[in-house]
């Protein structure tokens, strides 16, 4: 009777995952509900080695089958992550480019450390979120030799974007983004060739903060101006030519709507990266390929992910840094 209780709670899953997956596919966040479960999508997948477990020790071999495409749908979702390459990057000091995307949490005050964490990887530029003023005037301090040129997107009380870099900036623009915080736009040249390079934070969810009652129609508002800010970004760096790379607290999973806009035109640095052998805690780095990412280096151009690693110094935040190094082909 247990096993036969089994078998049907498998078939009831694994129907469930697959309805979740083809509605995913094919209306993504077109409901709230929707929204909350594209949210928590590896979280769906926990009962499985369990069940495999279950199975073998009961020895009901065909159910494994329905639990074998639940196994093909979440490699089909994070393959990169769950794969290891066979030989480990090596960062040349030559051709190549070194970004940073860092939350420095706008209730941080801890400037040195954060500036600290900066010099330590010396990227040639980095965005910044969530910065005050008065973080932004002590950073200037702290890295005006290595980091002449910067600029800040307009105040928020929660913190903006901000750009440092460590080469001409020959175009600069703070980009409205309709709702929350701007983007920072500037273009540099590294040898005579130029990038684009913007730091972005796009509206968070935030449902901590909302009565149970508002949770649907807030998640509805949040979803369309989320989408919404990813599609003004794109639509003012298709103006682009040349090489396009973004900092992005982007407060969405790659399950989520506004992940799948901006896929369409750039590439995910840490998926393209993928999870090497031997680069785990290489000078205070972790590879990039936690399945719940937030912060992203997107890149569209002539430049090609070397390794793209969360450095494990927070500096004070809240988050961890990404720190990404390209080669430039």
């Amino acid at each position: 009777m247990r096993s036969s209780k089994l078998g049907v709670f498998i078939a009831g899953y694994s129907v469930s995952i697959l309805a979740w997956f083809i509605s995913w596919l094919f209306i993504g966040d077109a409901t709230w509900w929707l929204t909350l479960i594209n949210r928590i999508v590896p979280f769906l997948f926990i009962p499985v080695p369990f069940l495999f477990g279950w199975i073998i020790c009961i020895r009901r071999f065909r159910w494994m089958i329905p639990l074998l495409i639940q196994i093909f749908l979440f490699t089909q979702l994070y393959t990169p992550y769950l794969f290891p390459h066979s030989l480990s990057p090596t960062i040349r000091d030559g051709n190549t480019l070194k970004v940073m995307t860092y939350n420095v949490l706008f209730s941080n005050s801890d400037y040195d450390a954060v500036a600290g964490v900066i010099l330590k990887y010396l990227p040639d530029v980095v965005a910044l979120q969530e910065v005050q003023p008065k973080m932004m005037n002590e950073l200037e301090k702290r890295l005006e030799n290595e980091y002449p040129y910067s600029l800040m997107g307009t105040q928020n009380d929660y913190g903006t974007t901000a750009v440092f870099s460590r080469h001409p900036i020959i175009e600069s623009s703070v980009l409205d983004l309709a709702a929350d915080r701007p983007a920072v736009v500037v273009k540099i040249k590294i040898n005579d060739e130029e990038f684009t390079f913007v730091a972005v934070h796009l509206l968070a969810y935030n449902l901590w903060w909302t009565k149970p009652k508002d949770i649907p129609a807030t998640i509805m508002e949040r979803t369309f101006n989320q989408n919404r800010q990813a599609e003004i970004i794109l639509e003012r760096l298709k103006q682009e030519s040349g090489t396009v790379i973004i900092g992005c607290d982007c407060n969405s999973y790659e399950t989520s709507s506004s992940y799948r806009i901006l896929d369409e035109w750039l590439d995910n640095s840490a998926r393209d990266d993928g999870w090497f052998f031997g680069v785990d805690d290489m000078l205070g780095l972790q590879q990039d390929n936690y399945l719940q990412h937030i912060d992203y280096v997107w890149y569209r151009g002539t430049v090609e992910p070397i390794i793209v690693s969360k450095v494990t110094d927070s500096g004070g935040s809240d988050h961890l840094p990404v720190f990404a190094v390209f080669s430039i082909k």
